[in-house]
């Protein structure tokens, strides 16, 4: 084979597919509408559930954005990085004590986030969850976990 064409296929190798791509994006915008039964069949075709946007955010940081603890779960069972930092240094955690998603807070605590992790203003899910009050259900099961 010639350095050329061999050089050819390996690109063609080392390119992510389209069909790939577009099923990574239907991911997350399955994850955004709240459908867990689009989510899981996507996932059981291989999705990749770290796929990000282009502002670093992934299916999982939408379902801790907006409350969608099934397909929290089900993307966790999956393999998404429980404390992925999108681009703005969010993580799952620090979204769903900040929207006050308790069920999705209990879950990441549970599997073990990171509450040490600040924001790109230096705030951490514990500094959202007291912005409600010292005695917020979500800022008391951050610092018991700390």
């Amino acid at each position: 084979m010639r350095g050329g064409a061999f050089f050819g296929l390996f690109l063609l190798m080392a390119l992510p597919s389209a069909a790939g791509d577009a099923a990574d994006a239907a991911l997350i915008e399955a994850t955004k509408q709240g459908n867990a039964a689009q989510v899981e069949r996507l996932l059981a075709e291989g999705g990749d559930p770290d796929r990000a946007d282009a502002h670093r955010n992934t299916a999982l940081i939408f379902a801790a954005r907006d409350g969608h603890t099934d397909i929290a779960r089900l993307l966790l069972d999956h393999g998404a990085t429980l404390d992925w930092i999108d681009g703005e240094g969010v993580t799952p955690l620090i979204l769903a004590a900040f929207k006050a998603h308790e069920e999705i807070v209990d879950l990441l605590l549970r599997l073990g986030a990171d509450v040490s992790i600040r924001d790109q203003w230096g705030r951490t899910a514990l500094d959202y969850a007291r912005r409600r009050g010292a005695d917020d259900p979500i800022a008391l099961r951050i610092e018991e976990s700390r």
